[in-house]
């Protein structure tokens, strides 16, 4: 669920950036697209993360 949450705010701030003209369109879906990244990333890290009551 937190993937997709982040996929979501991704495209927004994607559009809202685009849109406002402060960046280019692929910039601005580079910058978008590192949020579901480092998302997806943090749920593979964290389960390989030690937990202290196994």
């Amino acid at each position: 669920m937190g993937i997709f949450l982040s996929l979501i705010v991704g495209l927004v701030l994607w559009v809202v950036l685009w849109g406002t003209s402060l960046m280019k369109s692929f910039d601005a879906f580079l910058i978008a697209m590192m949020l579901p990244l480092l998302a997806a990333t943090a749920v593979i890290v964290i389960k390989y993360l030690p937990r202290g009551n196994d």
